[in-house]
């Protein structure tokens, strides 16, 4: 997630940060169930090719930073600047097709114009299936991946890093789907690392598709491709929230009616990249999402503040907020509360954009009280895996109440 520039001097020190931590860097690799690492020199680091950004940047992209602007040719340095200013933005290059005209922006509103309705559950009626998975869940799968996830000195989508993360991460969607009737597929983009989709194929309404996600990219505030970033909150966690809920649905017999898809997007610290790109792939292909339920930064919380789930207000719309306050109130220890989180914020605006119903599920109501992300210190340690609990049980009730509805029953 891109939020606001939490201070001058903090900045400077995360890039210091950065740099120094080349000639500590430390790549862990996975193997039978343990964890394996080895130092590399600094000098080999300087120059490896993993730390070179690629091409995406070698012409100007479109960039938009609100809904009533008009949308401006920028290069990346000029992009740079726009991040380290903590202004969101969504890079529209490629996806012009999932956004109003210039000329139109009169009729654009703050929760967007869904094109598909899809029909949401009226009553919460899974309640036993629910609590049976719910039971499973554990914080044991968090830490096991998120410790190898985050050893990458960042995963710059844009990047060798940001390729071998993504397959690193494709991996463990594998294992841990082994033997079940899913598919795992990766989505390819124009840059080198690639979004994910696991796919459960429904019973009923199986063109019907529920969508539960999070973002796999992490950059450094200051130095994208190079800096070390992470990124263990932003988005590690979502990341692993998903995961976990993906684990305890197939263990606890999960069927759906309609088709239940997880993602982990690509490229969301570039303007929403990968999951604009999957969001207007759907969209052209007629395909029939019945809701998106995003899960950006579930980790950490301010412990002299209220501990509570965030609902993100704007771009997403108002039926299912309601829907999900519901799921929070019926299946977590946790209430919401609404926030506005600002243009581009997060993923969920991509499937807004293209007239699906989203919404958004964060850590707080605060958008801005984890001061680590974008940074080194965005580390595992600063993370809450029980509250991060929460959230997986809200991914897990989101995909069993809306999962096993379709529009036709």
């Amino acid at each position: 997630m891109r939020v606001t520039l939490v201070s001058l001097a903090l900045g400077a020190a995360s890039a210091t940060l950065a740099l120094a931590s080349v000639s500590n860097q430390q790549h862990f690799f996975k193997a039978g169930g343990n964890v394996f690492h080895h130092q590399e020199e600094a000098g080999q680091l300087k120059t490896s090719w993993e730390m070179v950004p690629g091409t995406l940047y070698n012409e100007q992209r479109l960039i938009k930073v609100s809904e009533t602007t008009r949308p401006r040719w920028m290069d990346l340095e000029s992009i740079l600047v726009l991040r380290r200013a903590g202004v969101r933005f969504m890079d529209i290059t490629d996806t012009q097709g999932l956004h109003l005209s210039y000329d139109a922006v009169a009729e654009a509103t703050e929760e967007g114009t869904l094109q598909y309705k899809s029909r949401l559950p009226q009553e919460l009626v899974q309640e036993k299936n629910v609590a049976g998975a719910v039971s499973l869940l554990s914080t044991e799968l968090y830490g096991k991946v998120l410790e190898p996830f985050t050893a990458f000195h960042n995963r710059y989508y844009d990047s060798e890093n940001g390729r071998k993360s993504s397959e690193w991460l494709k991996k463990q969607v594998e294992q841990l789907v082994a033997g079940a009737n899913v598919t795992v597929s990766a989505f390819k983009h124009r840059f080198p690392q690639s979004s994910l989709v696991a796919r459960i194929e429904g019973r009923g309404a199986k063109d019907e598709t529920v969508v539960i996600s999070a973002h796999q990219d992490s950059v450094n505030q200051w130095i994208p491709w190079f800096g070390r970033a992470s990124g263990a909150d932003d988005d590690g966690s979502g990341t692993v929230t998903i995961l976990e809920a993906l684990r305890v649905l197939l263990e606890n017999g999960f069927a759906p009616s309609r088709s239940v898809e997880f993602h982990w997007y690509a490229g969301e610290e570039g303007g929403l990249l990968g999951s604009q790109d999957v969001a207007l792939a759907y969209k052209n292909e007629g395909r029939k999402v019945a809701a998106n339920m995003h899960f950006d930064m579930t980790g950490f919380w301010l412990k002299d503040s209220q501990e509570l789930i965030g609902l993100v207000a704007d771009r997403t719309d108002a039926e299912t907020r309601k829907m999900v306050k519901a799921l929070a109130e019926k299946y977590t220890r946790l209430r919401t509360k609404e926030f506005s989180c600002g243009y581009g914020c997060s993923d969920h605006s991509s499937w807004n954009s293209a007239g699906y119903r989203s919404a958004m599920a964060f850590e707080s109501d605060k958008l801005d009280a984890n001061t680590y992300i974008h940074s080194p210190s965005d580390t595992v340690e600063t993370l809450d895996f029980v509250h991060m609990l929460e959230f997986s049980k809200l991914a897990v009730a989101f995909a069993y109440e809306v999962g096993y509805v379709s529009d036709n029953a």
